[in-house]
């Protein structure tokens, strides 16, 4: 009938932008990447079309971007623990660099 007895889904993994995902990226041979600057706007590899913009507005902007074509199924909260940045940033960025995290 076609359909798996596995459920699809997907995770997102950025090589570069946490040391979990740099582990599991090299377990996989990816090369490590990083979509978010150090001023939180995205990079190109993040998407020539979010260039630039910050990062909690491009997650608007990709929520909306699937909702419109019918791709969006919604969000689940789940608990995580971040840490405080050295500076006591509200909201850090992950990342490889040892000056941002």
């Amino acid at each position: 009938d076609g359909t798996s007895p596995v459920p699809a889904g997907a995770v997102k993994v950025t090589p570069g932008h946490s040391p979990p995902d740099l582990v599991l990226a090299r377990a996989h041979g990816l090369s490590p990447l990083s979509v978010i600057g150090d001023n939180g706007t995205m990079c190109p590899p993040g998407g020539g079309w979010l260039q630039g913009v910050h990062r909690f507005v491009a997650r608007e902007q990709v929520v909306a971007a699937l909702a419109q074509r019918g791709l969006y199924r919604g969000a689940q909260d789940h608990a995580m623990t971040l840490p405080l940045c050295r500076y006591r940033c509200p909201r850090p960025v992950p990342s490889l660099s040892p000056s941002r995290g």
